[in-house]
């Protein structure tokens, strides 16, 4: 006598796409999570002076889900905010077919010249971005 599963195959399929809706769900939650810690530190470690407000408020990060935008998140001057939100919806447009992205930016068109002059004003985070990240997903992985 042979075993009769008690489920139909109905039945996994919709375990499986439970499954990957809380595996998407918690990504999610991790990449916005990381979003905001990557911005918190780029903000706090800045070395300019920002004389309008504009590039600090053009950093900042949006996540894009299934290349909808899911979360913005910048806080200040509207021309700084405007920069950083353009710039994030052109990079993710050579990102389709990702089904979560997060685009942190510095937005403003002279970040990279402040920069040039030894100025912080974002890539000082990288480092702190990939440690956090692995962090994470160690964390998300264990849950």
């Amino acid at each position: 006598m042979g075993l009769k599963a008690n489920f139909s195959n109905s039945d996994l399929k919709n375990f499986h796409k439970k499954i990957e809706r809380d595996v998407l769900n918690k990504s999610i939650e991790a990449y916005k999570y990381l979003g905001e810690l990557i911005v918190s530190h780029a903000k706090n470690n800045v070395g300019f002076t920002d004389q309008t407000g504009n590039l600090r408020s053009s950093i900042g990060y949006v996540l894009f889900v299934n290349e909808q935008v899911y979360k913005e998140s910048y806080e200040g001057k509207q021309e700084g905010m405007k920069a950083g939100k353009d710039i994030a919806r052109e990079l993710v447009l050579s990102l389709r077919r990702m089904p979560i992205v997060l685009v942190i930016t510095a937005g403003m068109n002279y970040a990279y010249q402040v920069e040039t002059k030894g100025y912080n004003v974002i890539t000082g985070s990288e480092n702190y971005a990939k440690q956090t990240a692995e962090t994470i997903i160690r964390q998300l992985l264990n849950s």
